[in-house]
């Protein structure tokens, strides 16, 4: 007997639902000083083309989210090595006369790889999106070899500095809940559920964002998936649905990628990397919700974006914007994925303009396509997995 098909298409609450905050300026801060701190010292010092180095470094500090000190420390070590080797293989890519043609396989099978990891070490967020765009970012580079090799030096020190800045501000939250702590149990006689768990908190070592979240968890509202424990090897999904992710996400990279190749357009990997996200959700219904909501913030995001550019910012100024947009990108893309594009958006368009190859109408409308191609491509195949038949089985195996 078949199983009943579920409705895919998103209401507007479930696009309009704002989740819980839980001091998520912290984490903010954070990931805006692991990005701002290396940008300022390379507008410093007149190497500011080394920028996306730094970014992809930098894109350590958005994993573990929610964890205690060590349990984030661990799953950042793990994320950096993955980034710092897609940013090798990008450059090794770069190198060749024919990258433009030879990111497409390489993408799919490094997004297959990179699927299988974060199955296995259950990161959070999900999915191969940032270390495909950081491959498929640095393959698209018209650099040589000298400057490849210092951009991969640039990116390996930022991601040192993510992970050490994960355990500063770890620690600086271990000492501030525990004189929650001490404060809550000296103001009342016997210990409220809301001073055991600031002690517990404490105890573990958890940073000011965790401490706020009352042990439900940050990342499963970024990620669609159980709770994600300290421990970074808990609850790893089964084998044989691992291998269906890890499909789903090299197909829709080749898939998204060969068509701005096909129609000639730059910037390939932002279809590619819309397409992950879309299909980084749990179910059905939520990979079309996310990818709905990359297309709806998207397109809100390029007339935020059009805005900015309009001034032409330049040297410390894109900085400054860079670090601010940051901000904004993590104080919300948890709890609406939508309004968190209306920064993110913006901080990838302003980051563009630092390579001055193209006009700003050409990077808005680039933008906008290949975003929409990305969509489309999430949307369609969430809805073939979804409505293929399912025989209602115990052994009936999940994508």
């Amino acid at each position: 007997m078949l199983s009943p098909r579920p409705s895919m298409i998103p209401g507007w609450r479930d696009l309009t639902t704002m989740g819980p905050y839980r001091r998520d300026h912290w984490v903010a801060l954070r990931v805006a000083l692991a990005i701002g701190v290396p940008l300022v010292l390379l507008w410093a010092t007149g190497s500011m083309p080394l920028a996306i180095f730094a970014v992809f470094g930098a894109f350590t500090s958005v994993y573990g989210r929610g964890l205690s000190v060590f349990g984030r420390f661990r799953m950042q070590s793990i994320a950096a090595g993955s980034l710092l080797a897609s940013v090798g293989v990008g450059a090794v890519i770069a190198l060749s006369p024919g990258r433009a043609l030879l990111v497409l396989p390489a993408a799919a099978m490094w997004a297959f790889l990179m699927s299988l990891l974060g199955d296995r070490v259950r990161w959070a967020p999900p999915g191969p999106m940032f270390q495909i765009f950081a491959l498929a970012g640095i393959a698209a580079l018209a650099a040589g070899g000298e400057v490849l090799l210092v951009g991969i030096g640039v990116a390996v020190v930022t991601a040192a500095w993510s992970l050490l800045l994960g355990l500063a501000f770890g620690a600086v939250g271990a000492v501030v809940d525990r004189a929650r702590a001490r404060t809550g149990a000296a103001a009342t006689s016997q210990p409220s559920s809301a001073a055991a768990a600031g002690t517990a908190a404490a105890a573990a070592g958890a940073d000011p964002a965790r401490a706020g979240a009352a042990g439900a968890g940050a990342d499963e509202a970024r990620s669609g998936l159980a709770p994600v424990t300290g421990s970074i090897r808990s609850v790893r999904p089964a084998r044989s649905s691992a291998i269906g992710r890890a499909t789903m996400f090299a197909v829709g990279t080749l898939i998204a990628g060969a068509i701005p190749l096909l129609i000639g357009i730059g910037h390939p990997y932002w279809a590619m990397v819309s397409a992950i996200a879309g299909l980084s959700a749990a179910t059905g219904f939520h990979r079309v919700l996310r990818a709905t909501h990359r297309l709806v913030g998207t397109v809100l995001g390029l007339g935020v974006a059009a805005v900015l550019l309009a001034f032409e910012p330049s040297g410390l100024v894109v900085v400054l914007l860079v670090i601010a947009l940051q901000g904004g990108v993590e104080l919300f893309i948890v709890r609406n994925y939508t309004i968190g594009l209306l920064f993110l958006t913006p901080l990838v368009l302003v980051m563009g303009r630092l390579a001055g190859d193209v006009s700003a109408g050409q990077l808005l409308l680039e933008r906008g396509v290949e975003t929409a191609i990305g969509v489309a491509v999430a949307i369609g195949i969430a809805v073939l997995l979804e409505w293929r038949p399912r025989w209602q089985s115990p052994a009936s195996s999940k994508v």
